[in-house]
């Protein structure tokens, strides 16, 4: 099975220019067997919204391409690109359900720190904390006790994303500590530039949560630049 772990769509992402059910398509189109929706969560966004409209403004992405997906046989899976008050770095978060998203806004928009939110995170049982793209210009590294893994090749083709530094810092994380690929995919250029290949189907955010933990080295898909 062939998943894209790292992919925006244009009705929730200022940075994304695809409509979700276009993104779906064009993923089919490539052979692709599954995506995640990992658009931008990030603190303060929309917070002057009504808490309901919100999280519904969040998801429309992602039930967008899930409802396009569901004709075309590509699992589309929930997920998000998580960003706090304390700077620009961002996050994969992986495991959530839709009735959590209300409390994970309300941490953000509260200040919570990547340590905490870590804390967090490992106390669902459920949840991934992945840092995206760790070495691009001006971001800095967490700490690799506050994740379990990190993307180490980002496909973008618009950023240099150091994806050799970023395998080299994935590389003295602890044992099961996981190493993803993912396209970062916001333009049709930009599609199936990564991703994962597994050895089974996976249908379920618990499944893919699963898959990671069980293979932290998995098979990467790596497009040259």
């Amino acid at each position: 099975m062939t998943i894209d772990l790292h992919v925006h769509t244009s009705e929730v992402s200022g940075c994304g220019k695809v409509p979700a059910a276009e993104m779906a398509r064009m993923y089919h189109e490539k052979g692709y067997d599954a995506i995640v929706v990992t658009d931008h969560l990030i603190a303060g966004k929309n917070a002057d919204m009504p808490v309901n409209e919100r999280c519904a403004w969040y998801l429309s992405g992602w039930r967008a391409a899930r409802a396009e997906g569901e004709k075309l046989d590509l699992v589309v899976l929930r997920g998000a690109e998580v960003r706090f008050t304390s700077g620009n770095e961002d996050f994969l978060l992986f495991g959530w359900r839709e009735d959590e998203l209300e409390g994970l806004f309300s941490l953000l928009d509260g200040g919570i720190s990547e340590p905490e939110f870590y804390r967090y995170v490992h106390g669902t049982g459920r949840m991934l904390l992945i840092q995206a793209h760790p070495f691009r210009k001006g971001l800095r590294q967490a700490a690799l006790q506050d994740l379990d893994g990190i993307e180490v090749y980002n496909g973008h083709p618009g950023h240099d994303s150091h994806n050799d530094l970023a395998l080299a810092l994935a590389e003295k994380g602890r044992e099961g500590f996981i190493m993803t690929s993912g396209s970062d995919a916001h333009e049709p250029h930009h599609v199936a530039r990564g991703g994962m290949i597994t050895d089974c189907d996976i249908r379920t955010e618990d499944e893919l949560v699963a898959w990671l933990r069980a293979n932290p080295r998995g098979r990467r898909i790596e497009t040259a630049f």
